[in-house]
């Protein structure tokens, strides 16, 4: 099993700019995840970048999800 400094001493031998863009992309992608996990149970998808900004709120945020009335479990399914 890889050490995670391992995987850290790879960024090294990258230029620069290939290394910010692995970051980025990385950050984007899971915000994007989180937010479409987000709009999948009813709230706003911009959440997400609230959580990200405000990291230290995320244990809350998960909280207040975790035990918040979910508006999708709400609905009733179509009759068929």
């Amino acid at each position: 099993m890889p050490v995670f400094g391992d995987s850290v001493e790879l960024f090294l031998f990258l230029p620069g700019w290939l290394a910010t863009l692995i970051v980025v992309l990385s950050i984007t992608w899971t915000i994007c995840m989180a937010g479409i996990a987000l709009g999948k149970i009813g709230r706003n998808p911009l959440w997400a970048l609230v959580v990200f900004l405000w990291f230290p709120l995320l244990t809350a945020g998960l909280w207040y999800m975790a035990l918040s009335r979910w508006p999708r479990l709400d609905q009733k399914p179509p009759a068929g």
